[in-house]
C-alpha cells in the first residue's frame, strides 16, 4: 500500500517544464528509413554539389528570363514549352478521383460550341503582339485542361473513352493519326515556330473539342437531338443578326467595339470591312460570308431532321419554315458553297428517305416510287442549275463570281507541284499557302481550296487520314440508317448528310473558322456509331468465337 501510494505521489508531482526535451528529440539520431541508406557525412563536397545545383536553377532561370524578354512574339509559344509540360506533368500527377467532373465538361462542351458560332473570333484581347486572347481559345484552353483532369483522374473515364475508340477502330485510328500528324508536320514546318503556335491553338480547340465531344455523345449518353437543339439555336441567332446586318450594309458591332476587345486596327478594318457582290454580303459573327454560307449549309441536314421527327403539324410548319429561313440567309451571304451544301442536303435527304422506306416495306409504293424517280429528279435539278440564270449565278456562277471560279482552277494547278516536293508532313499549319504562293490582283496571299490546303499543310497522309474518317464515318452511319425500324428520320442520317455537305464545301473553301464544329462532328458521328452497336447487343472488348458470342447477347 505504501508502494502504492509512493507511485501515486511520483505521477503527480508537479515541476518545471524540460523546454529542451523537443529540441533533443530532434537532435537525437533516428533510425534510417530504408536499410540501404547512408547518411551524408558534411564536407566541402557537398556543400559544393548543393551551390552548384543552386547557381544552376539561377542561370537557367537568367537565361529563360532572358530570352523571354528579347524574343519575338512569334517564338514566345516555343518559350512557353517548358511551363506547358510541367503542367501537363502536374495534371498527370492528379491522384485517382473517385469520380470525374463529366457533368461540367457537358456543359463546357455545349458552351464551346456557342462561343465557336456565335462569337465573334476576332473580338479578342491583343497584347504586346502576343497571340489573340480570344473567348474561344479561353473556353478551348478550360476545355483541354477539364479533359486532361477527367482522364487523369478517373479510371472509368479512361475506360469509357477506350470503348468508345474501339467500336469501330479503323474510324478511330484514322482520326488519331490525323492529328497526331497535325503535331508532326508542325515540328517539320518549313517555318516551325508560326506553325507550332498555330497547333497549339488547334490542339486548345479543334484536337480538344472533339475529343470532350467524344465522350459527351459515346458513354456520356448526349444523343444528336441534344447537339441539334443548340446547333439551330445558335444558327438562329445568326439568322437573325444577319437580317439586321443586310439592312445596315455593315456588321453591327462596327463602332460599338470595346477598347480592350479591338486588335490592331489595320485588321479590324480589313475584317470588318463591308463586301459587295452585285450586293451587301452578310457575314454576320464570321470574318467572312463564305464561312457563314458554310455554317448554314451544315446545319441544313439537322433541320430536315428536326422537320421529318416532328410531332403535330405546328412543329413541322415551324421546321418547314426554319428550312426556308436558311434557304433566304444563304441567299443573303452570296455564297455558292451554301446554296450547293443546301441543295445536296435535300438531295441526299429524298434519297435516303426514299432508299430506307423501301427497305423496311416492300409493298409500300412511296418508298419504291421515290427511290426509282430519284434519278429523274437529279436530272431536273441539273438542268434547273444550267438553264435557270439566278439560280446558275449561285451554285455554278457567272459575271462578278466567274474570277473566284477560275482563280481556283488556277490555284489547283500551281498546288499539285508544290504538294509533290514534300508529300509526307507538308510544310506545316498555315504554311501552304505560302508554298503554293497564289497571290490576289490586290497583292494578297490566299488559298481557297481547303482540301488542297489541308495536303498542302499536312501531308498526303493526313489528308487520306481525313478523308478515311469522313467516307467510312459515313458509309456506317448510313448502314445503321437503314437497320432502324423506329425513327421516322434516322439521326445517322442527318450526320451522314452533314459529312457530305463538308466535303463539298471543303473542296472550294480553305479558312478554318468552322474547323472545331468540324471536329465536333466527327466526334459525333463516332459517338453516335458507338451508342447504336451498344443498343444492337456489343460489349466492348468481347472477344470473337462462343465466348464472344456470349458477352455480345449478354
Amino acid at each position: 500500500m505504501a508502494g502504492a501510494m509512493r507511485r501515486s505521489k511520483t505521477s503527480f508531482r508537479l515541476g518545471p517544464p524540460d523546454l529542451r526535451a523537443p529540441f533533443r528529440a530532434l537532435l537525437r539520431p533516428g533510425r534510417d528509413v530504408l536499410p540501404v541508406y547512408h547518411k551524408q557525412l558534411p564536407g566541402w563536397a557537398i556543400a559544393a554539389r548543393r551551390l552548384g545545383l543552386v547557381l544552376g536553377i539561377l542561370f537557367a532561370a537568367v537565361i529563360y528570363g532572358l530570352s523571354c524578354a528579347i524574343l519575338p512574339p512569334s517564338l514566345l509559344i516555343v518559350a512557353a514549352a517548358p511551363l506547358g509540360l510541367l503542367a501537363l506533368l502536374v495534371v498527370w500527377a492528379l491522384p485517382e478521383a473517385p469520380a470525374a467532373p463529366t457533368r461540367l465538361l457537358v456543359y463546357s462542351v455545349s458552351a464551346f460550341l456557342f462561343v465557336t458560332i456565335c462569337w465573334p473570333n476576332y473580338l479578342a484581347v491583343s497584347v504586346g503582339g502576343l497571340p489573340w486572347i480570344s473567348l474561344r481559345r479561353l473556353v478551348g484552353l478550360f476545355l483541354t485542361l477539364l479533359l486532361l483532369i477527367c482522364v487523369s483522374t478517373s479510371r472509368q473515364f479512361r475506360r469509357d473513352m477506350s470503348d468508345v475508340l474501339q467500336a469501330y477502330p479503323l474510324i478511330a485510328r484514322c482520326l488519331i493519326a490525323f492529328f497526331v500528324l497535325q503535331a508532326l508536320a508542325a515540328i517539320a514546318s518549313v517555318n516551325p515556330a508560326v506553325s507550332i503556335g498555330r497547333w497549339v491553338n488547334i490542339a486548345f480547340t479543334s484536337t480538344a473539342a472533339c475529343f470532350a465531344a467524344l465522350w459527351v455523345f459515346g458513354p456520356g449518353g448526349k444523343d444528336v437531338k441534344w447537339f441539334t437543339n443548340r446547333l439551330l439555336i445558335a444558327v438562329a441567332v445568326l439568322m437573325v443578326i444577319g437580317l439586321f446586318e443586310s439592312r445596315a450594309q455593315h456588321i453591327l458591332w462596327v463602332g460599338h467595339i470595346p477598347g480592350f476587345l479591338k486588335i490592331d486596327e489595320e485588321t479590324l478594318q480589313q475584317i470588318t470591312a463591308p463586301t459587295i457582290r452585285g450586293w451587301y454580303r452578310v457575314v454576320t459573327t464570321y470574318t467572312t460570308a463564305l464561312s457563314y454560307g458554310e455554317l448554314l449549309a451544315l446545319a441544313t441536314p439537322f433541320v430536315l431532321y428536326k422537320l421529318m421527327n416532328a410531332s403535330g403539324w405546328p412543329a413541322r410548319i415551324f421546321w418547314a419554315a426554319f428550312d426556308l429561313a436558311v434557304f433566304y440567309s444563304a441567299v443573303l451571304s452570296t455564297a455558292r458553297l451554301a446554296m450547293v451544301g443546301f441543295l445536296v442536303a435535300h438531295a441526299l435527304f429524298g434519297l435516303l428517305w426514299g432508299v430506307r422506306r423501301w427497305r423496311n416495306g416492300r409493298s409500300d409504293l412511296l418508298g419504291i416510287s421515290a427511290t426509282m424517280m430519284y434519278p429523274a429528279f437529279l436530272v431536273l435539278l441539273g438542268l434547273a442549275v444550267l438553264f435557270v440564270p439566278a439560280l446558275r449565278v449561285r451554285v455554278v456562277g457567272g459575271g462578278v463570281a466567274q474570277a473566284s471560279t477560275d482563280a481556283r482552277g488556277i490555284q489547283f494547278h500551281m498546288a499539285v507541284p508544290v504538294i509533290a516536293k514534300r508529300p509526307i508532313l507538308g510544310y506545316g499549319p498555315g504554311q501552304g499557302a505560302r508554298a503554293i504562293n497564289y497571290q490576289t490582283p490586290q497583292g494578297f496571299l490566299t488559298i481557297d481550296l481547303g482540301l488542297v490546303a489541308l495536303a498542302a499543310d499536312y501531308g498526303i497522309f493526313a489528308f487520306m487520314s481525313y478523308m478515311v474518317v469522313i467516307l467510312f464515318s459515313t458509309f456506317e452511319l448510313v448502314r445503321a440508317g437503314l437497320r432502324d425500324r423506329i425513327a421516322a428520320y434516322p439521326a445517322e442520317f442527318a450526320i451522314a448528310s452533314a459529312l457530305i455537305v463538308l466535303v463539298t464545301t471543303r473542296i472550294v473553301l480553305a479558312q478554318n473558322d468552322n474547323d472545331p464544329l468540324f471536329t465536333t462532328l466527327f466526334a459525333l458521328a463516332l459517338g453516335t456509331l458507338y451508342s447504336a452497336k451498344r443498343l444492337a447487343g456489343w460489349v466492348p472488348g468481347a472477344r470473337k468465337g462462343a465466348g464472344g458470342a456470349a458477352h455480345r447477347r449478354a
